[in-house]
């Protein structure tokens, strides 16, 4: 069947009739089927870290997601007509590539703080092909520093449907699972970059056996 959120709310209207619209896209344009949403708290701040394979992801975890997300897209975009207003609807903010952005993870540790639920991508750019790559420090210092529950999720599909080397879209079935919270190891280590890169590989793993749990779900019996 098709997936629609019925668990879905937000007070912002503007969000609520785009969130319907990304629904609609989905379905127009693929099953989706989404797993372990119970897993998002229905209050407070919430960290969902994800596989990053195409320019859709936001868009996608978002419409399986149950609660309003925010998420950083590359400051660029929104100097591109029609689309900067488009994704600052969807609660989209500027991050600076190519360097650490200070503004940006300050921003989103306070949206955290706030009690909002933000996406980020620990590899910190699209997979070439699909693969996992390794988590950079952005979205540990952020799960280190915010103190919210920080939930592991693994989608397929929009690297089909957008792939990294094509603008033009394609017809595919859409999956999305939710890991459970994470309990991230933040105890003792001689450095912080040392206590990150272990954050990193917690995070990495819990995606990779989302991903290893989907596959075998959705293989032939």
């Amino acid at each position: 069947m098709w997936y629609t959120n019925n668990q879905f709310w937000t007070s912002r209207p503007l969000y609520r009739w785009g969130h319907r619209l990304t629904n609609i896209f989905c379905k127009a344009m693929g099953h989706l089927e989404v797993q372990g949403v119970q897993h998002i708290p229905k209050a407070g701040g919430v960290l969902l870290v994800s596989n990053h394979v195409s320019f859709l992801d936001p868009v996608i975890v978002g419409s399986a997601a149950n609660r309003e997300i925010h998420f950083m897209a590359r400051s660029t975009a929104f100097d591109i007509p029609g689309i900067g207003k488009l994704i600052s609807v969807y609660n989209a903010y500027p991050v600076n590539r190519g360097a650490p952005d200070l503004g940006a993870l300050r921003k989103t540790i306070s949206l955290l703080k706030a009690g909002n639920v933000v996406l980020m991508f620990p590899e910190g750019t699209r997979s070439v092909d699909g693969t996992l790559g390794k988590a950079r420090d952005g979205a540990c210092f952020i799960a280190d520093r915010a103190g919210v529950p920080t939930i592991p999720v693994f989608h397929s599909g929009a690297e089909r449907m957008l792939p990294r080397s094509s603008g033009r879209l394609r017809r595919s079935k859409l999956m999305v699972t939710f890991g459970e919270p994470l309990e991230l190891l933040t105890g003792e280590f001689e450095t912080r970059r040392e206590m990150y890169q272990q954050m990193g590989n917690q995070i990495m793993e819990a995606i990779a056996d989302l991903r290893d749990s989907m596959l075998s779900s959705d293989s032939p019996k």
